[in-house]
């Protein structure tokens, strides 16, 4: 969509970013856009009350709103290294400061906060320095650099305003830029454990810190719209993916890949996944001479070898049936054998289309396959799900709201329905668990992502005798690279796409970003159900080990009833921990074990559930937990439709609304039949 005059009208935004073109120019800009939700350079913008616009200003033509991001003209500017000066003309009367991000060599993510003084003077002009620029349209939709308002990210405060008024920029290189007068050609093949080609993830850095632009031989990412030959893991987020450099962008290849470098001295880095060693050597590249590199990558862990297999619930790429191959070595190279790939709605449209559902949807290459899934309904009202292994869409209008009568429609489908970001506790996930999980409607929970491990909400449930199981996802692009944030799930015999989601509905599985877990009671592994005499003794044998390369185990956890029992964190020499305990059963309870690296992995073990004489939950807890179910379900009496939650917010507003006012009724039934649930377990105590 072009914006050239007026503000921009809603659902006239494209793709899952809001992308909008606006009709306003500055000398060496090639394009000027905006979009509602922003993800370039560390900003992660959310223009919620902020759509651009442009106006007048005592005679200057200007733009109005909270996020712009700026492609620089190539032929002034492209793949440099050198220092470059912006200076921004700003409406003072209307701009309070701004953030700013860019396109910088080494470092990805650099956003800056810069707030204007004190001033009656109409005009603010905001001159900003970007050390070691690189211009190279690495950024949403091909940008180069960015500014948002100050209340204008993912953090910020949605009551302030969200607009900046921008009127003139000019940009000044100091060409210090050196460029490079000899080449000579790279040829890498990467093999793995059984000696053939493998995908595999690289960073390639020259001694500046510096990666060269990957050639065509590197794999397409999908990520969001554009289609990239690089990305960078986040570390901007509390927690940080380890990576061996400074440079934390990287790229894809499919076994093989060849390029021209500027000679010199690289750092040579390959990884895929958390089961295989990672490997870094340094290597020359000299004028005019070929040099051949082969990495061969050895195992770590061979968790198929055990039965275990690795599945990412959450990745949102587009694909027709032309992406598959390019799409599945892209999850190869992370190792992951299951890639969700989730088709994104919500009350107005849908992203990340899919070309098809069911077995017609899925693509297989070897142990690794593509099975497409939804992340839909998606609402703040009652927070973002995630129904996977289905046949076909299920999208109803008139019940977009009634959350499980969607879900029941996925069940007789044979697939399996949850909610996603409970880590983070994103988008009043609580208020829809409150409802779902009550009535029975709800697989599983979203609870490791994004680094963040986040049980309280799991545990409570389970406290009140419901039975969830534990999923990770990378939420990719939003958040994790492909793969993050993964389960591993238990598959006794020969691995099928089906016999993976049997295996998961049973809950032979625990979430991790890293470590490896082992987990049984009376020699029943995790997910089982015991039925126990209370004074009975189990026996609980766990183990836990992470990859040296990723970073050192720290610690072992046994919890019942969400309480650690016992911690082990006497750690080996081969980064192993293993934990044995005995214990009466006194009441039904469920157990589970946990295991946390030093600084950044987490790994959570999927319950056993003891039984005595009558549920597992914990008993004492239960009076408190379903007070405070029945205290969220009272939201519902008077929710709100509030765009400004709503991350795609350009498009969802009045269609929201709309669906509320006509569902409020049935909503509002099923959570008095919730209630009643909560209520009875009152009743028992």
């Amino acid at each position: 969509m072009l914006l050239s005059g007026g503000v921009a009208l809603t659902h006239e935004f494209s793709g899952a970013h809001g992308t909008v073109t606006v009709d306003w120019t500055a000398p060496n800009i090639a394009r000027v856009l905006s979009s509602g939700y922003g993800d370039s350079f560390g900003t992660e913008a959310w223009a919620r009350k902020g759509f651009p616009e442009l106006v007048e200003v005592d005679g200057r033509q200007c733009v109005k709103g909270t996020y712009f991001l700026f492609d620089v003209d190539d032929d002034f500017a492209f793949d440099i290294d050198e220092t470059v000066t912006i200076e921004f003309l700003f409406d003072r009367r209307q701009s309070a400061g701004l953030f700013v991000s860019y396109d910088q060599n080494v470092v990805a993510e650099n956003i800056s906060k810069i707030s204007f003084p004190d001033s009656d003077d109409r005009w603010h002009s905001q001159a900003i320095t970007l050390e070691r620029a690189r211009f190279a349209n690495r950024g949403e939709s091909g940008s180069d650099f960015t500014i948002a308002a100050p209340d204008g990210t993912w953090f910020g405060d949605p009551e302030k305003d969200h607009k900046i008024v921008l009127c003139d920029l000019s940009i000044k290189r100091s060409n210090e830029t050196v460029e490079p007068t000899e080449f000579g050609q790279l040829r890498l093949s990467v093999s793995d454990e059984q000696s053939r080609l493998t995908p595999a993830r690289v960073g390639l850095y020259r001694e500046s810190g510096r990666m060269p632009l990957p050639s065509d031989y590197a794999l397409t990412i999908h990520n969001y719209d554009n289609r990239d030959k690089q990305i960078f893991l986040r570390s901007s987020h509390d927690k940080v993916p380890v990576w061996p450099h400074e440079n934390r962008f990287f790229f894809y290849i499919d076994g093989e890949y060849e390029t021209m470098l500027p000679v010199g001295t690289y750092r040579l880095i390959v990884s895929k996944g958390p089961e295989y060693a990672v490997m870094q050597k340094t290597i020359e590249i000299s004028a005019d001479i070929g040099t051949a590199i082969a990495v061969p990558l050895s195992r770590w862990i061979d968790m198929p070898d055990k039965g275990w297999y690795s599945g990412d619930d959450h990745v949102h790429m587009t694909r027709t049936p032309d992406d598959n191959a390019s799409i599945s070595a892209v999850m190869q190279a992370e190792d992951i054998h299951i890639t969700n790939l989730l088709q994104m709605g919500n009350p107005y449209d849908t992203h990340f289309t899919q070309y098809a559902f069911g077995k017609d949807g899925r693509y297989q290459a070897g142990s690794h396959a593509l099975v497409p899934g939804v992340e839909d309904p998606r609402t703040a009202v009652r927070g973002h799900t995630i129904s996977l292994n289905i046949r076909e869409v299920y999208r109803p209008t008139d019940r977009y709201l009634r959350y499980e009568q969607i879900f029941a429609e996925y069940r007789k489908q044979g697939g399996m329905s949850g909610y996603a970001h409970v880590a983070g506790r994103l988008f009043n996930v609580e208020r829809g668990l409150a409802i779902d999980v009550a009535l029975g409607a709800v697989d599983f929970v979203e609870l490791l992502q994004d680094g963040v491990l986040e049980t309280q909400l799991w545990y409570d449930f389970l406290n009140l005798g419901f039975r969830l199981l534990p999923m990770a996802g990378s939420d990719f692009p939003y958040l994790s690279a492909p793969g993050g944030e993964r389960n591993y799930v238990y598959v006794d015999g020969e691995f099928t796409v089906d016999a993976y989601y049997k295996a998961l509905r049973e809950e032979r599985t625990f979430v991790t970003n890293g470590p490896m877990l082992e987990f049984s009671v009376n020699g029943q592994p995790m997910g089982s159900n015991l039925q126990l005499s209370p004074g009975d003794e189990v026996s609980i044998i766990a183990g836990a080990a992470l990859n040296p390369d990723i970073e050192a185990l720290n610690r072992i956890e046994l919890v019942v009833h969400g309480d650690v029992v016992v911690a082990m964190d006497d750690v080996s020499a081969d980064n192993t921990l293993s934990l044995q305990h005995t214990m009466t059963v006194e009441e039904g309870m469920w157990l589970a074990v946990r295991a946390y690296g030093a600084e950044q992995t987490v790994a959570h073990a999927a319950p056993v559930y003891i039984t005595t004489d009558g549920g597992f939950e914990k008993r004492s807890a239960v009076p408190e937990l379903a007070r405070r179910m029945i205290n969220k379900l009272r939201e519902f009496d008077t929710v709100a439709a509030d765009e400004t939650q709503e991350l795609e917010s350009w498009s969802v507003g009045e269609r929201l609304t709309t669906m509320l006012a006509e569902q409020r009724v049935k909503i509002l039934e099923r959570a008095d039949e919730a209630r009643a649930v909560y209520a009875r377990m009152l009743d028992q105590r």
